[in-house]
């Protein structure tokens, strides 16, 4: 008989079926579901979910300001490696056994701690940092958690556009001031939006700005003359941003991390976007040329900008971006855990069950492409 690890690529490159066992390991931090009896049904629904299955929970996780330099498209690792932690005997022992890894974290040159991986089910829809841990070069397939909190992120996007065009922040800090002052916004119906990336999230986006009355304008990578979305008015391809962008009232961005999208959003891009417009990110940090971002807002050419996500995570104390005009800043907190982890193993369950069918998986990453 072959051994595990040819038994399971053969499966992935072949298509043949093996009644071999698959070690599953969680790795990302289970308090992070929120609910413990809650992963337990999780982790017992897998079990349940074939014989051939068996699953480990071991701890692996990097700080946040760690995981997002090794997700910068292009990130030296040499420069990095030395801030990733030590693997406990516990980790090692874990990574040796496992075939799949449900991770939101993997250490540098994972095929050394883990021979046998051949599948790593990402916990978010950014998977730059599993990436880095040298996925391609040893041939383990990704898939990204991408769609399983669009709901949560695309209510918190709109919620801003609402926040500053209702004016809330001016009546609230009246309200403060013990002071009756009438303040008027504007209304979503009849405005347009634009939105920049068409994945799942402002797919979420699109719909529920229709039920607000928008037109809602849209890029895709993949947008040809004509194209139709549902939900999107019209369809631009990425080279056509700029025309987009100056007929929107507000713009909503949402891409992948990747080469091609860094710093996009550039001065060039915010000078095309009408005057007094609100621009939003709730995608990558890396999107955006944050110093066009303030000079923006400094001379007054946009209204207001929200942004989740920065360049650099947490945004350090003394940067610039704190203190730029009409800016609103969360510290990447538009999702909804609570629905994040139901959904992302709801996601995972379907994904196993088509890997042990040997069927294609979803949110699969091309590792060439980066996403």
């Amino acid at each position: 008989m072959l051994p595990l690890i040819a038994l399971l690529r053969r499966t992935v490159a072949s298509g043949l079926v093996s009644d071999t066992q698959v070690v599953v390991g969680i790795f990302y931090p289970s308090n992070w579901f929120g609910d413990a009896d809650g992963f337990a049904r999780e982790v017992a629904a897998l079990k349940a979910l074939d014989p051939r299955v068996r699953v480990i929970t071991e701890r692996y996780d990097e700080t946040h300001e760690l995981r997002s330099a090794r997700g910068t498209p292009g990130a030296k690792d040499q420069n990095l490696r030395g801030r990733a932690p030590a693997l406990t005997k516990a980790q090692r022992k874990a990574f040796a056994m496992i075939n799949v890894a449900v991770a939101i974290d993997l250490p540098y040159d994972v095929a050394t701690h883990a021979p046998n991986l051949v599948w790593v089910q990402s916990v978010g829809a950014g998977t730059g940092q599993l990436q880095s841990a040298g996925l391609a070069d040893v041939g383990v397939r990704l898939t990204s958690a991408a769609g399983v909190n669009a709901v949560g992120i695309a209510e918190f996007a709109l919620a801003r556009v609402l926040q500053h065009w209702k004016r809330l922040p001016v009546l609230d800090a009246a309200r403060e001031r013990h002071e009756w002052m009438p303040v008027y916004g504007r209304q979503l119906a009849g405005s347009t939006l634009g939105l920049i990336g068409l994945g799942a999230i402002n797919s979420a986006v699109a719909s529920r700005a229709k039920a607000f009355g928008m037109r809602v304008l849209a890029t895709r990578r993949s947008a040809t003359p004509g194209a139709t979305a549902l939900d999107i008015d019209e369809l631009f391809p990425p080279g056509d941003l700029h025309a987009m962008l100056v007929q929107c009232d507000a713009v909503v961005a949402a891409v992948p991390e990747t080469p091609e999208t860094t710093g996009m959003m550039d001065a060039a891009a915010f000078a095309a976007m009408q005057q007094g417009s609100f621009f939003c990110n709730v995608g990558r940090g890396s999107f955006v040329d944050e110093p066009a971002l303030i000079h923006a807002l400094e001379s007054g050419h946009l209204g207001a900008a929200a942004i989740d996500v920065a360049s650099v995570e947490p945004l350090p104390g003394d940067h610039p971006l704190w203190d730029a005009p009409n800016l609103y800043i969360s510290p990447h907190a538009a999702a909804v855990p609570g629905a994040l982890f139901v959904n992302l193993h709801e996601l995972f369950r379907e994904n196993l069950t088509r890997f042990l069918a040997n069927e294609p998986l979803r949110n699969e990453v091309d590792l060439a492409r980066g996403y």
